[in-house]
């Protein structure tokens, strides 16, 4: 199979250029720069013409799946259905691999250890060319469950695990309980004051679950990260735990900091495409033009991951290289998936064909190929 008449965004490139991109039993094995709209027949051939042909996005950091959990406060669905419909919400939109953000929390409800325990076993069911696996935003407060939690990561359950505490006094500045949380619980104000109050008792037990945690997840091969980092002694606390992923550090300075670790930084795209933080943190565009960012994610809305690139490379932040990178190339290695993230031959064909943003309208996907299948599209 092939894509013709595009511009391609090779490996290593600033910006694309005319070209053909050939793949066999789902590997690339040929990306050829030139006018030509084909060089050779091919079994089938897709028409990439006026638009650009990409990497499949990686999105390291998503949780929009929980509104097909639960599309609205208290009403929830089975999670294989809505793993189903958030598959094409994320090919619409051009992730071909996607990191399914899911709160262990101290929470009940939508981000409790219940949902998360049939959320994992509905992971283990699916098919399916793209590639959607298992994010754990592990509540430190939550110590309930610690070995089930650990076997889930000696069993390669879990791809990626962060370390949050969404509790007043954690490493988030949270200062009560907001209506979305009382929302999703299912439970009243006054019993879920109590089961915080409760939760924050054992943080100190939770922080030495961390460690733990952090030593199998690092024998096991799953990536670490911190979750909305706010100062030096997170990020010291990070560097002895292993953390390889900052996500959402409070201020540019500490996300250079951690940069300067060798640690990437992960931040919102929706904050790019808004203007903005809707929190009031940091500027994302400002992040990435101080080279203090190098990772995006779609955070809680998947289509701000396609427009965010486009955002930078036409507000003069970035080059296409870079601004593409950084939702591809860069979470790709960052999640040690070495085989994808880039158009070059011997790549896992994960490639998109994108119609720019053009007179006012967002970019748009046309046609989004998994593991060398059409998954979105047509051919």
């Amino acid at each position: 199979m092939q894509i013709v008449g595009g511009h391609v965004l090779a490996a290593g490139d600033d910006t694309p250029v005319a070209g053909t991109v050939s793949w066999v039993d789902g590997v690339l094995t040929d990306v050829r720069m030139s006018d030509a709209s084909a060089t050779e027949e091919a079994a089938t051939t897709i028409d990439a013409s006026g638009c650009w042909v990409l990497p499949g996005m990686i999105d390291l950091h998503g949780d929009a799946f929980e509104r097909c959990l639960m599309p609205r406060s208290g009403v929830s669905f089975d999670p294989n259905l809505a793993l189903q419909e958030n598959d094409a919400h994320l090919l619409a939109t051009g992730i071909t691999t996607s990191f399914l953000s899911a709160t262990d929390s101290w929470e009940p409800g939508l981000r409790s250890r219940e949902a998360l325990r049939l959320l994992v076993t509905a992971l283990a069911q699916r098919t399916g060319s793209n590639t959607v696996v298992l994010h754990v935003r592990h509540e430190r407060c939550n110590t309930e469950g610690h070995e089930e939690l650990m076997g889930w990561i000696d069993a390669g359950v879990i791809q990626l695990l962060s370390f949050n505490d969404h509790t007043p006094g954690g490493i988030a500045h949270i200062t009560g309980l907001s209506a979305s949380q009382i929302g999703r619980s299912g439970v009243e104000r006054k019993d879920l004051e109590e089961l915080q109050r409760s939760a924050m008792e054992r943080r100190p037990l939770g922080m030495r679950q961390e460690e733990e945690l952090a030593v199998a997840a690092l024998d096991a091969g799953c990536r670490l990260a911190s979750h909305d980092p706010s100062c030096d002694a997170d990020l010291a606390r990070d560097r002895l735990l292993g953390v390889s992923i900052a996500e959402f550090p409070e201020n540019i300075s500490l996300a250079q900091a951690y940069l300067a670790e060798d640690i990437d930084v992960l931040l919102g795209a929706p904050n790019v495409v808004r203007g903005g933080s809707h929190l009031g943190n940091l500027s994302v565009r400002d992040a990435v033009q101080a080279e203090a960012g190098s990772v995006l994610c779609s955070d809680y809305h998947y289509p701000s991951l396609l427009q965010a690139p486009f955002d930078l490379l036409q507000a003069g932040i970035v080059d296409a290289g870079r601004a593409w990178a950084m939702v591809s190339a860069t979470p790709a290695a960052a999640a040690g998936l070495d085989d994808r993230g880039r158009i070059e031959v011997g790549a896992r064909a994960d490639v998109i064909v994108v119609e720019p943003p053009s007179d006012g309208r967002p970019a748009r996907v046309r046609t989004v190929v998994a593991g060398g299948t059409v998954v979105f599209g047509s051919a």
